[in-house]
């Protein structure tokens, strides 16, 4: 059986798929599993100074390098490849109420 190749995408369509996937995503989890990624915290810490540097125009994301867009859409598919309750499970017992 042929392989079917794999379609490729752009580093633009990338960075639109990181915001869909995590900051558009209606399940906050998402959100604190992806930000709570110690490489996460420091690609956006170096990207972050980009944009202060560029006086917070467009998106911080347009500041990632493409290599960088690349490691965020990794970790982003992989994170949004999970269940919620996967997730609660794994980081979200400092943000539950007990």
């Amino acid at each position: 059986m042929p392989l079917i190749p794999r379609k490729t995408i752009s580093v633009s369509e990338m960075r639109e798929e990181i915001i869909r996937l995590i900051d558009n995503n209606q399940e906050i989890i998402y959100k604190i599993a992806f930000y709570s990624q110690q490489e996460v915290q420091g690609l956006l810490g170096e990207v972050m100074k980009r944009w202060e540097r560029n006086n917070y125009v467009g998106r911080p994301i347009d500041y990632a390098t493409d290599e960088e867009v690349v490691v965020l859409y990794k970790i982003a598919r992989r994170i949004s490849s999970m269940k919620p309750e996967v997730l609660y499970r794994m980081y979200g017992r400092d943000y539950i109420p007990h």
